[in-house]
């Protein structure tokens, strides 16, 4: 007989065989139909996505190992119910947003956000925005491999580093060879896969745990900070929770991208409430079982989680361990994978759009064949996973990770985008706004880091440890305002 490591194996490289297949399958398509150096087809897939293609692939990006299997499973352990707060809330308001703006959204045609600047304020504004959001897709890329290596080198019997290599190997050779068309391709894969898991692990979890839960009898959350298990984070964090998350995640460049590549506004609407109803289900229902049931199996101790939890990061891996026979923890295992590599091309497909298709093939179009503009496109795909997988080492937590990176979306991102739908805006106002705000969420947050803003925050703020955010905010939007008193040609 073999080991279960060795099933596990397995399944890790069937599963990889295959998503790996099918970008050469996308490399193929596009060869034969003569587009295989066609930078439009490799970074938009043509522009003709459908509303079941649009809402899969949103759903299986939100449906990750980051969000759903660790972060989110990890709130409602913290915090009890009141951890919807802090995630699965945002978000589906979030849904509610893109679904109503889709019409304006799409009415420049402009796949990027960096390309809606160039259509309003000229070629040079493409500039503002890639920067930006280069770095908060490197860290959620970089999140997410950390999250997987995290989990799965324990199934694997290899090291946590020796897993992150793999799959960010793994994630690179089909961003390669089939560019955004594969990523949307395997995320209907991946869907089917991470949907099974979750579900899989709430069952068991609930199989273990639901006369407990019925009953009533859930141990006290460890991070409840008031009495209320509604409002169980605090006014304060809910509170800034909420104005980290909204503005930036309602222009969050990886939900724009796909509305934009979709045939027509209804396919993108559909799109959308496919991807809201299924984010209900697998990052809100779903994970909420999941930590509650952790809660009344693995009950914290003088307020710590359990040290084989490591703070809640495990939940998903112990279940597997200790409530699912080997050969559904195998095909389990397979549903983890899945969860990760949907995210980790998502961003890194992110991060790689805004350095090729916004920053330098504008630049370099007229002096390259396209040939040549289509293996940088390929090459930069590449380069953005193992970035990421650079930053995944050195990650430790994605606490940070996570308002820091929104926390850059609303702070910079955010004023640019929206204003750029509201006549008479300069382009002054544009480039302030993202200078002033991405240099002081950046200052403010080593301020913050080292305690020195307690004296100028409210207490319920500066208790946690978010208020960078809110000065950041203020900062662009003090820029944006500053650049109405520019020159009318700058």
């Amino acid at each position: 007989m073999f080991s279960a490591t060795t099933y596990y194996w397995l399944g890790f490289i069937v599963y990889s065989a295959t998503v790996i297949a099918i970008g050469f399958y996308v490399w193929l398509k596009e060869k034969k139909q003569g587009h295989q150096s066609n930078n439009r087809e490799y970074w938009e897939a043509g522009s003709k996505l459908s509303g079941w293609s649009i809402g899969l692939s949103i759903s299986a990006s939100m449906m990750s190992i980051s969000w759903s299997g660790v972060y989110g499973v990890q709130l409602f352990y913290w915090y009890g119910i009141g951890g919807a707060w802090l995630l699965i809330i945002p978000w589906l308001i979030t849904m509610a947003g893109f679904f109503i703006f889709t019409s304006m959204f799409r009415q420049f045609k402009a796949f990027s956000q960096p390309q809606l600047l160039e259509k309003r304020f000229g070629p040079s504004a493409r500039w503002y925005l890639a920067p930006a959001l280069i770095i908060v897709f490197i860290t959620w890329t970089g999140a997410e491999i950390y999250a997987a290596g995290k989990i799965i080198a324990p199934l694997l019997g290899v090291s946590h580093y020796w897993t992150l290599f793999l799959i960010t190997l793994v994630v690179a050779v089909y961003s390669y060879s089939g560019g955004f068309a594969a990523v949307v391709s395997t995320d209907k894969v991946q869907f089917v896969l991470v949907a099974v898991f979750i579900t899989t692990i709430a069952l068991l979890g609930f199989d273990a745990s639901g006369e407990m839960i019925l009953n009533g009898s859930i141990p006290d959350p460890p991070k409840m900070q008031t009495d209320s298990r509604l409002f169980s984070p605090g006014i304060g964090l809910i509170l800034i929770t909420l104005f980290a998350y909204l503005p930036g995640w309602l222009i969050e460049t990886d939900v724009w991208i796909r509305i934009q590549a979709a045939r027509s506004n209804s396919a993108a609407r559909r799109g959308i409430l496919l991807a809201g109803f299924n984010s209900f289900v697998f990052v809100g229902v779903l994970p909420l079982i999941i930590g509650l049931s952790a809660l009344t199996l693995f009950p914290p101790l003088n307020g710590q989680a359990p040290a084989e939890l490591d703070d809640g990061t495990l939940i998903f891996t112990l279940i597997m361990q200790n409530y699912a026979p080997l050969w559904l923890n195998i095909f389990l295992s397979v549903g983890l994978i899945a969860a990760a590599m949907s995210t980790i091309d998502t961003c890194a497909n992110i991060v790689a759009l805004s350095f090729s298709h916004d920053m330098l093939e504008p630049v370099l179009k007229k002096k390259w064949a396209p040939a040549k503009l289509n293996r940088l496109a390929r090459l930069s795909s590449v380069g953005a996973v193992f970035i990421s997988f650079l930053y995944a080492v050195f990650t430790d937590s994605l606490w940070d990770i996570f308002y820091l990176s929104s926390g850059i979306l609303t702070t910079t991102i955010f004023i640019p985008v929206i204003a750029s739908f509201i006549p008479g805006t300069r382009q002054l106002q544009i480039k302030l706004s993202v200078l002033f705000g991405l240099s002081a969420t950046l200052i403010f947050y080593f301020l913050e880091s080292r305690n020195l803003l307690v004296a100028f925050e409210p207490d319920i703020f500066s208790k946690t440890g978010l208020g960078y955010i809110i000065w950041g905010f203020l900062f662009s939007a003090v820029g944006f305002f500053m650049g109405i008193f520019g020159r009318k040609n700058d």
